[in-house]
């Protein structure tokens, strides 16, 4: 048997071959921990200098009604004193105070909107506000940041993620899509804003989840939908157009699956020359793919403002400008004594 003899450069050839795949995968795994390391602590950096310049616009919102002392929370959305809450925070709506701090002042309802839960109230005081973002930019996975006042605690925050975006909840269907989080809420956290990780107001906390694990948001567009019109016209101005849409039978490719079942007589979109039969695709700059995706279209209709709708008819898209009317199946206004976190759970409305 021949024997191949081995040298001391072979030994230390080897010794220093073997070590450095290893050592290749260590300092690889070690600067991934450390990438991790540094992302984490840059977003609670981040959440801290959120927190620290949003808390002073963030406000402890008091009523009562028959059955005692109710707290929610609000934010300022304007340096004018403009504040959003939610309706159940307001109890008969009569006497209503901002809390901050020791710093307390009365405020008077604005206006409600029964469609989302959601109110705006007002003190007489100029003030910090938060910027609002835009909603429709959000995306699953999407950090959130809420500040609020729990019941008999001083201010708080949560951090968490979009889970997703939902139009019905218990299957009945909100009037406009909703954000499910996975922020954990706590009594008095109703109205809170949830904050994007620029500092912007996305959404409100309208209701809690999962024994209050998790959370749902009203988009902060829905919100601004509110305060345009009240600002515009002093009332809530919801437009309709008087479609009514079913599932469309399977045939193809399509763009979408909502077909226009019942045209109301008279109503807005039949003067337009719009038919039963057409595929709706778009009511003004809301994509309709889904019967259900109605909600969305309908919600952002002002009444006495044009808006266009895009269908397929024999395959041909066409375009219709329709005037929204005033919605004769209006939601009338809501009585304050009555109203819960669960208004933001609306019954399927006429389209």
């Amino acid at each position: 048997m021949t024997r191949r003899s081995v040298s001391s450069s072979d030994t230390k050839r080897r010794v220093l071959r073997l070590p450095v795949a290893g050592l290749a995968i260590l300092i690889s795994a070690a600067s991934a921990l450390a990438e991790e390391n540094d992302l984490g602590a840059s977003i609670a950096q981040r959440m801290k200098e959120i927190f620290a310049f949003s808390r002073a616009a963030v406000v402890k919102v008091q009523s009562s009604d028959q059955h005692g002392r109710i707290e929610g929370t609000g934010f300022y959305a304007d340096p004018s004193g403009t504040i959003y809450t939610v309706i159940d925070a307001l109890g008969d709506g009569k006497d209503i105070t901002v809390c901050q701090g020791l710093r307390k002042m009365p405020a008077h309802l604005v206006v409600a909107d029964p469609r989302t839960g959601v109110a705006l109230i007002k003190v007489d005081a100029s003030t910090a506000f938060l910027p609002i973002g835009d909603s429709s930019k959000l995306e699953v996975s999407t950090p959130l940041i809420a500040i609020g006042y729990p019941t008999d605690r001083a201010v708080w925050s949560s951090f968490g993620l979009i889970a997703s975006f939902d139009k019905e909840y218990l299957n009945r269907f909100f009037r406009t899509t909703h954000i499910r989080a996975s922020l954990s809420v706590q009594p008095g956290l109703g109205g809170a804003p949830a904050l994007n990780l620029k500092g912007e107001v996305v959404g409100i906390i309208v209701a809690g989840v999962d024994g209050n694990a998790g959370c749902y948001v009203l988009p902060i567009n829905a919100a601004e939908k509110m305060r345009t019109d009240f600002a515009n016209f002093g009332v809530l101005k919801p437009g309709w157009v008087g479609i009514s849409v079913e599932q469309a039978p399977a045939a193809g490719p399509a763009p979408s699956s909502a077909r226009i079942a019942n045209l109301q007589p008279y109503a807005p979109a039949t003067r337009a020359g719009l038919r039963e039969g057409d595929i709706l695709v778009r009511v003004g700059e809301v994509p309709v793919r889904a019967p259900e995706d109605i909600f969305d279209a309908s919600f952002y209709l002002t009444a006495g403002a044009d808006t266009t709708i895009t269908v397929l008819r024999d395959g041909v898209e066409q375009k219709f400008t329709v005037r929204a009317a005033d919605n004769p199946y209006n939601t009338p206004a809501p009585d304050l004594t009555a109203l819960t976190l669960e208004t933001s759970v609306a019954p399927t409305p006429e389209r």
